[in-house]
């Protein structure tokens, strides 16, 4: 358990920080990611995610934001997987079209510090 959240906790704050070095290329990798496979198949994503967070959540101190978080990546897989409305190609295009640089950044910080909380929190 404690693998997978030191793994979880790493994971961000290579991700975020790599989205905040290189912004621009995140996001055309990512905006490439969803333009090569369909939603349903990247719907994956989330729930392994999901599953990997509430499998560690027990090795930490506080297993309920990892929960939270983890509940909350479940979600984000069902609405992903079922696309009710077209809603998440929408924030698809939001997050692709409209959002500034600084708010990609912004998103590499908070996943940089939730990261570090969750190295911290690891028992």
């Amino acid at each position: 358990m404690k693998v997978i959240a030191y793994l979880l906790g790493f994971g961000h704050i290579v991700f975020g920080t790599y989205l905040i070095l290189y912004t621009k290329e995140s996001v055309s990798v990512l905006k490439g990611l969803f333009n090569t496979y369909q939603l349903k198949y990247l719907a994956a994503i989330p729930a392994v995610y999901a599953l990997l967070f509430l499998v560690s959540a027990s090795a930490t101190t506080h297993p309920w934001v990892l929960r939270i978080v983890g509940i909350l990546a479940v979600v984000e897989a069902v609405v992903a997987f079922t696309n009710p409305k077209k809603i998440y190609g929408q924030v698809l295009d939001w997050y692709f079209d409209s959002l500034s640089d600084q708010a990609n950044r912004l998103f590499g910080i908070i996943g940089v510090v939730f990261g570090t909380a969750i190295l911290t929190w690891i028992q």
